[in-house]
């Protein structure tokens, strides 16, 4: 058996940072912030580091701005993963594995761990030494959470969030975020899985493993809320905003 710890952090401040010479250790989770449309200025230069394959499908999308996300999301990943692999981005190889969790070929496990979630304009990228999951939710208003609250929470979780969806969309990103870094998938886990501030025990079969596991949320901009996860070994959250000027 394992624990999870759920934290919410009030301040957070998103430093505009360079995306050269980044280096991570043992200690640290690096969470990084990207608006897609403030980065659609570098569409082209995203466009030539995509592969064959991925500019395929990014002409797939229906809609244009699903398109745009993508390429800016691959583009912004093979940019800093490049950094901190010190491997040129257009080398990267993006493979999905067990439950659609992305990894890297011919990149050695021990240097990085990353996972990324979007939502509306933003993109939330997150890297550390340990395995690592993400998630990002747009503070939708007039969402029918109340519909999903009883097949997906537990009698507990849904009396805290009433009928406040800031705290939903609080706990829904915790419950996505650690099934993506244990790569568990969604499907019947959400409803026991721990969303409520706090430790928890947590069954090895929920997570596949008995290790120990710290989620932190917090406020990506207005209107949008982001959980990181991380194993819990001690390491402080770093954030950043990219910039690539």
């Amino acid at each position: 058996m394992g624990t999870i710890t759920n934290r919410y952090l009030n301040d957070v401040w998103w430093p505009n940072t360079a995306t050269h010479g980044l280096v991570i250790s043992n200690s640290e989770v690096h969470v990084w912030r990207i608006n897609i449309s403030q980065n659609l200025k570098y569409l082209e230069q995203f466009e030539a580091l995509l592969t064959p394959e991925e500019t395929l499908r990014a002409g797939r999308y229906k809609q244009q701005k699903d398109t745009f996300r993508f390429i800016v999301s691959r583009g912004v990943q093979r940019i800093i993963l490049g950094q901190y692999l010190d491997t040129p981005p257009a080398r990267l190889q993006f493979v999905l594995g067990d439950n659609k969790k992305p990894h890297l070929v011919g990149i050695d496990g021990n240097k990085v761990h990353y996972n990324l979630s979007h939502s509306g304009d933003w993109i939330v990228l997150a890297i550390a030494l340990l395995p690592v999951g993400a998630d990002v939710e747009f503070v939708d208003p007039i969402f029918p959470f109340q519909d999903i609250l009883e097949d997906n929470f537990s009698r507990a979780e849904a009396d805290y969030v009433g009928t406040s969806p800031e705290r939903f969309f609080t706990l829904w990103t915790r419950k996505e975020a650690i099934l993506k870094a244990t790569g568990q998938g969604l499907g019947d886990h959400l409803k026991i899985t721990p969303a409520l501030d706090g430790e928890h025990i947590l069954e090895s079969s929920l997570i596949g493993t008995n290790k120990n596991w710290l989620l932190h949320g917090f406020n990506i901009a207005p209107g949008y809320i982001g959980t990181v996860v991380c194993e819990d070994t001690g390491q402080q959250l770093n954030f950043f905003d990219v910039d690539l000027a």
